[in-house]
């Protein structure tokens, strides 16, 4: 019989693991959204942009996935220059390309259960903050 605290663990190791199955689909928004943003100069485009890098710069850091948190907070803070200039994306057009292009080579490259060591195993939850 396992402990309340087992199964709370078991719990959360289940969400991490849907959660990085859910990840490729997450960045392939995230660009299909950009797309768009460039064509169209969507003003509308990009604060959504920045909404949905934000929840996954926050999301994935917590659940783990540490380097796709990270290059999802700097492509956020991109986005963010962009939205309050409201000048558009040419400035920093090719700067956000190379950010996505990180985010996208975040993304774990193995089954996503084994791609990041979550933080309780390794007892250093910090360097994920």
């Amino acid at each position: 019989m396992s402990t309340p605290q087992q199964q709370f663990q078991q719990f959360l190791d289940e969400q991490r693991q849907a959660y990085g199955r859910s990840l490729p689909g997450k960045v392939g928004q995230i660009e299909a959204i950009w797309r768009l943003a460039v064509a169209n100069s969507g003003v509308a485009s990009l604060a959504e942009l920045e909404r949905l890098v934000h929840t996954l710069a926050g999301t994935a850091g917590t659940l783990g996935f540490v380097a796709t948190g990270h290059a999802a907070k700097a492509l956020e803070l991109l986005l963010q220059r962009v939205v309050q200039s409201g000048a558009g994306v040419a400035g920093l057009h090719s700067d956000i390309e190379r950010a996505i292009g990180s985010l996208q080579d975040s993304l774990p490259v193995t089954d996503a259960a084994a791609a990041e060591t979550p933080p309780h195993a390794t007892g250093t939850a910090e360097e994920g903050l």
